[in-house]
């Protein structure tokens, strides 16, 4: 049987040659990546640089007086303490709980879509090789945490709406059909809000209209753009969890002996 001679490059070198090169070379970069998976790493420094700080500054003052206007709002509808105020001045505390609602809302739909955070880069020296890593901390990074603000902003804008209808009743009690002060006066909120309209009770005059229209776009509006926020916190949340844990799982994988 006649046997075939192997090729022979211009250069002198066999295809059999050329073969065992590659893979020796490939051999012995696997070997290097495997002896530096193995050293321990060691983080030499940490920096944190803050993104859209005022954005979150301002959002923790809104937070703050949003309890304030709905402590103020519960104490002014069932008048649970005897302290008189001007109606103008009630009128004003009432607008100023339904904005500081409105502006807590907006402060986490802002906060949410710029990615306000924490931009973390570490100095990583894994054996003689240094090297830098970049990961994001997001401001709103507990699911619970974003569901109570949101609740505080809504809750503030409903007994805000409630606080001003009890001003408007005291102001003329014709400007409704059926309301009273106290706990009516947010039930009739909270069906406003809805826009379920049960018609028990109902706007009598101009201003009182006036009022429930602003109270039923608002609810259309924000109600639409943080259901929208939420899952895209959501998904945005998920997916930086799932690439941690990958993350994770594939240092395990390069930790263990072979």
């Amino acid at each position: 049987m006649s046997q075939v001679n192997p090729k022979v490059s211009p250069e002198g070198f066999t295809d059999e040659d050329f073969v065992q090169a590659i893979a020796e070379t490939l051999a012995e970069k696997i070997t290097v990546m495997n002896a530096l998976s193995h050293q321990e790493t060691e983080v030499m420094a940490t920096s944190t640089y803050v993104r859209h700080s005022p954005v979150i500054l301002t959002r923790k003052i809104i937070s703050v007086a949003c309890v304030i206007f709905l402590i103020y709002a519960i104490i002014n509808i069932f008048e649970l303490l005897s302290i008189e105020f001007s109606l103008n001045v009630g009128f004003v505390c009432s607008v100023l709980t339904i904005s500081s609602g409105l502006g807590l809302i907006i402060c986490l739909v802002s906060e949410v879509f710029r990615g306000a955070g924490l931009d973390v880069e570490m100095q990583i020296k894994q054996g003689t090789k240094q090297f830098k890593e970049y990961h994001f901390i997001p401001s709103l990074n507990r699911f619970p945490f974003v569901l109570l603000l949101l609740a505080l902003g809504f809750l503030t804008i409903i007994l805000g709406f409630a606080s001003f209808y009890t001003e408007l009743l005291r102001q003329n009690p014709h400007h409704f059909s059926g309301i009273q002060d106290g706990f009516l006066a947010i039930y009739f909120s909270i069906v406003t809000f809805s826009t379920v309209g049960y018609g028990d009770i109902h706007p009598a005059s101009f201003a009182a209209r006036v009022t429930a229209i602003c109270e039923i776009f608002i609810a259309m509006f924000f109600s639409l753009v943080v259901i929208s926020t939420t899952l895209s916190w959501v998904i945005a949340h998920k997916r930086q969890e799932q690439e941690i844990a990958i993350k994770k799982r594939i240092q395990a994988h390069k930790k263990q002996p072979d």
